[in-house]
C-alpha cells in the first residue's frame, strides 16, 4: 500500500486570508467548491483551477495551489508530486492577497 503523503498544517492566520481569497472567488460566475484533502478545490464548471488551504496546505503553511500550467514568474513555483501544471503561490503577508487574485483570475480564465 502507497504511503500517503503528508500536507503542511496551515495557521490561524493562513486560514483568515484563504478565507477572504474564497469569499471573492466564490462571486465570479459559474464557480464551485468543494473540500478536497483538507483544502478547498476551486472549479470552473467541471474544471479545477486552484486549491485554497484550509487545514492543510499544498507545500509549505503559506502556499496556494494554482493551475496554470507553463506559468513562468519568480513569485511561482512548480508544484511537487503527481499532476502536470499546478504552481504554489507562497503568501507571506495579507498583502499579498490581491496578487493571489490576480494568479487566481489567470487561472480561473484559463479553466474555460
Amino acid at each position: 500500500m502507497a504511503q500517503r503523503i503528508k500536507l503542511p498544517k496551515t495557521n490561524a492566520e493562513m486560514q483568515r486570508w484563504c478565507a477572504l481569497l474564497e469569499e471573492e472567488v466564490a462571486a465570479w460566475p459559474q464557480v464551485k467548491s468543494r473540500p478536497m484533502f483538507g483544502m478547498l478545490a476551486l472549479y470552473r464548471g467541471k474544471k479545477i483551477f486552484a486549491a485554497l488551504p484550509r487545514t492543510r496546505a499544498a507545500e509549505t503553511e503559506f502556499s496556494l495551489l494554482i493551475k496554470l500550467p507553463g506559468a513562468d514568474h519568480p513569485r511561482l513555483r512548480n508544484a511537487s508530486g503527481p499532476g502536470a501544471g499546478w504552481t504554489t503561490f507562497e503568501m507571506n503577508s495579507e498583502s499579498d492577497i490581491a496578487e493571489a487574485l490576480r494568479w487566481l483570475e489567470r487561472a480561473y480564465r484559463k479553466a474555460k
